[in-house]
């Protein structure tokens, strides 16, 4: 462990920073940001050491950038939330220290993850006097991870889910500044787990095979058509094509309706419009012009509550595609009491739709079929040429049978007239 990184949640005891609408405090959101850097750094193997790590301690700004120096950190970085008096103010952005050089790329790299990690407004790398950039003597940086004062941000930033992709991006941030964030192509090593089913992630099941799980269940052939527009949009995503597919089922019935929604609405998961209203009401439910627009709008809603890099997103036909949605359910269990009231709603889509459709053997291809007939005619082939040969070889026995039995017949015969 030849680095040495300091890392400095700001803020701390008496001091809350700054305070979000509904009491949310910066000095307990950074510290909890810092130690998932802590965590994801140590796993890269780095020596990583805090000025704080617990909320009562509040060591002052020079004791801060002091212990820096003391141990002889090749680098300092400060988290922080941002605060302002307009509630309207919104955004990321990191500061270093004037006409420092290095200080100034390392502000760069972690500014960068950050608006890639989280999609908040880029409000760019900036310069300042702060004490712990002036007091350090070593390349610092100071991230403003949103305005904790904005509602919708502070409610973001309420989420362990975005905490932790936070975190992860300063992680990021400074290996890149180190050069030794992973390099292209290698696996990334990962310390953030999802539990319960996932929303996002690799495809698990083919186009194919879930049309065969649809027939099987008596869908309309329009909704077995549907299968070809989740599989394609999809990977756009990054939403797994199964779990949306296995959610539409539920909400349509296999394509079949019967609630308030028709197949005129080309909505398949149920979405309102962006006034909501009353379940029962057919017109509070968005009527998408293609079914490809309202797969797409599905799929933006899923990756939306995901919490899926680049959502929120624009340019989206989700009707419903509000910021503070992001990352509330992580898994498909947890779409219950929020997609729909009741709680189990997700656990049944898992139960009895997406398990049954992963279930469902993958039909073989009619060129598959062709192949094994084929090898199965020859097999039966071969078997008829093998009994030919018994059938010619039992024949020949016969007739040197009946050859002999008249030979003995005939020698025989002057003996039985005696």
């Amino acid at each position: 462990m030849a680095e040495m990184v300091v890392l400095d949640p700001g803020h701390g005891g008496a001091d809350p920073g700054a305070v979000g609408p509904t009491g949310l405090r910066e000095a307990e959101v950074v510290l909890d940001i810092a130690k998932h850097v802590f965590n994801y750094l140590k796993a890269h193997n780095i020596s990583v050491t805090l000025t704080r790590t617990k909320s009562a301690e509040a060591p002052s700004l020079s004791e801060r950038a002091e212990m820096a120096n003391a141990i002889g950190a090749e680098l300092f970085v400060s988290i922080h939330c941002n605060g302002h008096s307009s509630d309207a103010a919104n955004g990321i952005e990191t500061y270093h220290f004037p006409d420092s050089a290095k200080g100034k790329e390392l502000a760069k790299s972690i500014q960068s993850e950050l608006i890639k990690a989280l999609r908040f407004r880029d409000r760019g790398v900036k310069t300042a006097m702060f004490a712990v950039l002036r007091l350090t003597r070593m390349p610092a940086a100071l991230a403003e991870v949103g305005f904790i004062t904005n509602p919708g941000e502070e409610m973001l930033l309420k989420r362990d889910w975005i905490r932790k992709r936070a975190a992860e991006a300063v992680a990021r941030g400074i290996l890149q500044y180190l050069g030794l964030a992973d390099k292209e192509g290698e696996e990334e090593k990962p310390i953030f787990i999802v539990t319960g089913t996932p929303i996002l992630g690799p495809v698990q099941a083919t186009v194919e095979q879930a049309k065969a799980w649809a027939r099987s269940r008596g869908a309309t052939e329009q909704f077995v058509a549907l299968a070809d527009l989740y599989w394609d949009l999809a990977p756009e995503t990054s939403v797994r094509p199964e779990v949306a597919y296995a959610q539409s089922a539920k909400e349509t019935g296999f394509g079949h309706f019967g609630g308030v929604l028709t197949p005129q609405h080309c909505n398949p998961c149920g979405l309102k419009v962006t006034s909501g209203g009353n379940n029962n009401d057919p017109d509070a439910h968005q009527q998408f012009e293609t079914w490809r627009e309202g797969v797409q709008a599905h799929l933006d809603h899923l990756a939306l509550y995901a919490g899926a890099n680049g959502y929120p997103k624009v340019n989206t036909p989700d009707p419903r595609h509000f910021t503070w949605l992001c990352g509330r359910a992580p898994n498909v269990e947890a779409l219950g009491g929020k997609w729909a009231p009741s709680p189990d709603y997700g656990s049944s889509i898992v139960n009895r739709y997406l398990r049954p459709l992963l279930a469902t053997p993958e039909p073989q291809a009619p060129e598959a079929k062709a192949d094994k007939l084929e090898q199965e005619v020859k097999k039966l082939e071969d078997e008829v040429e093998t009994l030919k040969r018994k059938l010619e070889k039992l024949e020949e026995e016969n007739r040197d049978m009946r050859f002999t039995l008249r030979q003995i017949a005939t020698f025989s015969a002057p003996y039985m007239a005696k």
